[in-house]
């Protein structure tokens, strides 16, 4: 029996020995690949998508490594430039998007910045803070507060199928399916992102025009069209559809006008609240349909 335990701690030892070269053999490779992206983005960009051959492939071998290997570090309202956000090793959303559309731009991939606003599980602290934002900096800063806030992705265009599809580097999630299935639908959701617990769905997405400005409506094509699709067209046919469609065309003209400074979203955190109850109510028909699971 003694012999036993210590040929057992032996094997043990020389697992976690192989384990922990294992791993430094990893951190080295992505030390490198780090290295590569402070002192040479274009050289990094080649190396990181090595061995893909689609706009696609690219994207998603940018955005899996970003989302892996940068932290994500809470909004402190100071500007950065790229160089400065990979210097720093993370940032928030918009951070992390600004540092994958450069790398995506290397490679020539026609990309452009996306804005949602979302509901979000409810903070009276958050909500606060947005208030005394709003007093101080303008309608801009309304975008988040009690019970929503934004987020920051990417859409990337698709030669090949004409088409744009979403690429998010704070969740690793690339592809309009999985986007779907992270950030819209009743199930399990699976992300990258600690936070991602706290965002429930988005109710306001918005494209960048040529001017930089977030003016291009994707909102019923993700929140409408694409949400009934992955519940096979049949979630459309639910007493609250009608309502989730009106609120979202209504909330997302709102949003639009916050993002360019003209509306205070906070003074329609009732109707916001409204949205929130209506998700609820066709999650609770998405169950009944599929008998109680």
């Amino acid at each position: 029996m003694r012999y036993s335990h210590v040929f057992i701690s032996a094997v043990i030892i020389a697992f976690c020995a192989s384990a922990e070269a294992q791993q430094k053999s990893r951190s080295m490779a992505d030390q490198r690949l780090y290295d590569l992206a402070r002192t040479n983005l274009p050289a990094f960009a080649k190396e990181v998508s090595k061995g893909t051959s689609s706009e696609l492939g690219e994207t998603r071998a940018i955005v899996l490594w970003l989302a892996q290997h940068f932290d994500w570090k809470e909004t402190d309202y100071q500007k950065r430039t790229v160089q400065q956000v990979i210097e720093r090793g993370g940032g928030n959303c918009n951070d992390l998007a600004m540092v994958a559309l450069a790398t995506m731009k290397e490679l020539k991939i026609k990309v452009r910045r996306v804005r949602d606003v979302h509901i979000r599980n409810e903070s009276v602290e958050r909500g606060q803070r947005a208030q005394a934002l709003v007093k101080e900096k303008g309608n801009r800063y309304s975008v988040f507060g009690r019970h929503h806030n934004d987020h920051v992705w990417l859409e990337v265009y698709d030669s090949k199928a004409n088409d744009w599809f979403p690429a998010d580097p704070w969740s690793g999630v690339v592809g309009t399916q999985d986007w779907l299935k992270t950030r819209v639908w009743f199930g399990r959701r699976s992300s990258l992102n600690p936070d991602a617990p706290e965002m429930i769905v988005p109710f306001a997405i918005f494209a960048e025009d040529a001017e930089g400005e977030f003016t291009i409506d994707q909102t019923r094509h993700y929140l409408v069209d694409g949400f009934d699709r992955i519940y096979g067209n049949e979630l459309h046919e639910s007493a609250a559809w009608k309502e989730w469609v009106t609120m979202l065309d209504f909330l997302s003209q709102k949003v639009k006008g916050a993002f360019a400074g003209s509306v205070n979203l906070l003074e329609y955190a009732p109707e916001i609240d409204r949205l929130a109850a209506t998700y609820e109510q066709l999650r609770a028909a998405a169950r009944s349909e599929a008998g109680g699971s």
